[in-house]
């Protein structure tokens, strides 16, 4: 897995005007909640930052990261489409951006490691996936769904039980599986830590 990563405390950012384009900065202002205007700002800050430093450009604002309706972001420079592989996610009052220059798709997300409800597993997770029922496996479990879920570009619109990981090893189905044989069939490796402390972080790579 060769991939850089950059992680932004979301209680230390810039003003939007400093690093945002002026089209960033137009649908910026259509959020209207704080914590969702601190997360989309703190994601982009961490994937520009990783842009700049990969393309040596030092103005953030010719980097645009904006929303397209799959839910993945697409992401220019110079309004010129890069060949880099990259993914973001926010959890808790961080924000964590991965780019990839060798790998072909690339998913991460970042998760805190809480108890909740039984019901939640149950929902959420397929039957196969559930040799486990320990917080820390649950949410490990989430973060590797999630980032192989970024990982397709497909964003929210997967149903959870077609994007499994049974045994450490991906699964799919229905949609999924659709957009997976659209991508060649990449061969897929999935890394998980427990990280930083008392969260669960997962990446996704597909060659």
């Amino acid at each position: 897995m060769a991939y850089q990563l950059e992680v932004v405390d979301l209680t230390h950012l810039p003003p939007a005007d400093a690093i945002l384009s002026p089209q960033e900065q137009t649908y910026f202002e259509t959020l209207r909640f704080p914590k969702r205007r601190s997360e989309w700002l703190g994601g982009r800050f961490a994937l520009k930052q990783l842009v700049s430093r990969a393309l040596d450009k030092a103005d953030l604002h010719t980097i645009e990261v904006l929303p397209q309706e799959s839910g993945k972001p697409t992401l220019t420079v110079g309004e010129k489409t890069v060949s880099l592989a990259y993914s973001i996610t926010h959890s808790n009052g961080f924000a964590v951006a991965a780019v990839s220059a060798d790998e072909k798709l690339i998913g991460i997300d970042l998760e805190k490691i809480e108890h909740r409800i039984a019901a939640w597993a149950t929902d959420f997770f397929h039957p196969d996936e559930l040799t486990e029922n320990s917080d820390e496996f649950l949410t490990a479990l989430w973060t590797q769904k999630e980032a192989l879920v970024k990982l397709l570009g497909t964003g929210l619109s997967l149903r959870s039980n077609e994007v499994c990981m049974v045994a450490g090893k991906p699964r799919f189905a229905g949609r999924a599986l659709e957009i997976y044989k659209s991508l060649g069939e990449p061969e897929i490796t999935v890394k998980t830590d427990k990280w930083p402390t008392g969260f669960m972080f997962s990446v996704a790579v597909g060659k």
